[in-house]
């Protein structure tokens, strides 16, 4: 079973994604801050990182940067998460190296099938 990491400070998008997940039997762990992410995912090595950008104590691009540095975790995908226009996302995306980004508001169908391209 793939294990996801939710960095995600809005409880309802947060909440979505945790329950469309487990639902197709994915394991789930949500933090709602940068911090509290980067400790989730150094206790437990996920197999995919979904990042919101704008969290309350640091923003996603400066926690990519803190994750691509742990060598646990360097090779862990992390995909943005995020309301922006498509193509402006994907510029975002592949500009500050992240693997890639889902579109919010999730659709159920397209966020898991979204999911399993960025799964190892």
């Amino acid at each position: 079973m793939s294990k996801i990491l939710i960095v995600e400070d809005v409880a309802d998008s947060a909440n979505l994604a945790k329950k469309i997940l487990t639902k197709h039997n994915y394991e789930t762990l949500v933090a709602e801050t940068g911090e509290a992410g980067l400790d989730l995912a150094l206790e437990n090595i996920p197999d995919l990182i979904l990042l919101d950008l704008g969290l309350p104590d640091v923003d996603g691009q400066t926690l990519l940067g803190m994750i691509r540095q742990e060598e646990t975790l360097a090779n862990t995908p992390v995909v943005v998460c995020t309301a922006w226009p498509p193509d402006t996302a994907r510029t975002m995306a592949r500009e500050y190296g992240f693997d890639g980004y889902i579109s919010k508001p999730y659709q159920v169908a397209s966020f898991i099938s979204s999911v399993r391209e960025y799964l190892p």
